[in-house]
């Protein structure tokens, strides 16, 4: 009977304690499986790279005025001449014309480019009173380069993005006239001009939603050191249609105030732009 007694207690308390010792089990069981899934995780999130790159050719609907100069007019004709052109009168006075802009970044560090080409041919200008002349037209030639480097500030934001950068805008235009007076022969000049403008600007890009976006450039430069000022303003919406494939709709606005010599070129540019863009 003690025997029997003592093989009872023996028995509950190795059930007891194997009970107790269960939980225990259970619990690093868990703890292995949560960690074992945060590991997997963290392996299959995608890691965000170092190196991009954006490409973006785009339609720019310019509308164009201002003041070009011509100094080797004969003596007795007006030396500058004004334009004030629209859109529509551009378009059908435009021989060429090519845009491309977009950056590469590395980290934090980005470099900008906007490269813009335009040949605008045999347009009206608007006479001075008391020139002489019957008529005259212009041929507007310009190679515009923007090359800046930017940095991206630290943002806990995931929907605002903002870079700060600094660089030059590199102008090559040239400027042929015809003077056609009441009577005798016509006469053809031409201005062709090349400079360099310091600038420094801010670029802003705000997600609004998976699909859409929107943006904001802007840059002053010039500072007298070739021309007196350079300004763009640029900014719009953009729609992606994968990661990487979007279109944007903006408006850009180029000035420059160049007086060199009275070589001048003293123009505003502006109008609608549509790109088309590639992010790698």
């Amino acid at each position: 009977m003690k025997n029997l007694l003592l093989l009872l207690l023996l028995t509950i308390f190795s059930v007891n304690a194997v009970s107790q010792e269960i939980p225990v089990i259970n619990n690093l069981s868990r703890l292995n499986n949560s960690l074992s899934s945060s590991a997997t995780a963290e392996n299959n999130a995608p890691k965000k790279k170092d190196f991009w790159f954006t490409v973006n050719p785009y339609l720019w609907t310019i509308a164009m005025g201002g003041t070009v100069g011509i100094p080797n007019t004969p003596s007795g004709y007006p030396k500058t001449y004004e334009f004030n052109k629209s859109f529509s009168d551009a378009l059908s006075n435009l021989k060429m014309a090519f845009m491309i802009g977009g950056k590469f970044k590395y980290k934090r560090i980005n470099l900008f480019y906007d490269i813009v080409y335009a040949n605008l041919k045999d347009f009206d200008v608007t006479l001075p009173v008391g020139s002489g002349l019957t008529k005259a037209n212009t041929t507007n030639k310009e190679f515009i380069t923007d090359l800046s480097l930017g940095y991206s500030f630290p943002t806990t934001s995931k929907s605002v993005f903002l870079d700060t950068y600094a660089g030059v805008r590199i102008w090559s235009t040239e400027t042929e006239i015809t003077l056609i007076p009441p009577s005798g022969q016509n006469f053809m000049g031409s201005n062709s001009r090349s400079w360099v403008d310091p600038i420094v600007g801010i670029n802003a890009s705000f997600i609004l939603s998976k699909q859409w976006f929107s943006y904001l450039r802007t840059d002053f430069g010039g500072f007298g050191a070739n021309s007196e000022y350079s300004f763009m303003i640029l900014g719009g919406f953009g729609y992606k249609f994968n990661p990487n494939l979007n279109t944007t709709l903006g408006i850009k606005n180029l000035s420059v105030d160049y007086n060199k010599d009275e070589r001048r070129f003293n123009v505003n540019q502006y109008g609608l732009i549509l790109s088309l863009g590639y992010s790698y």
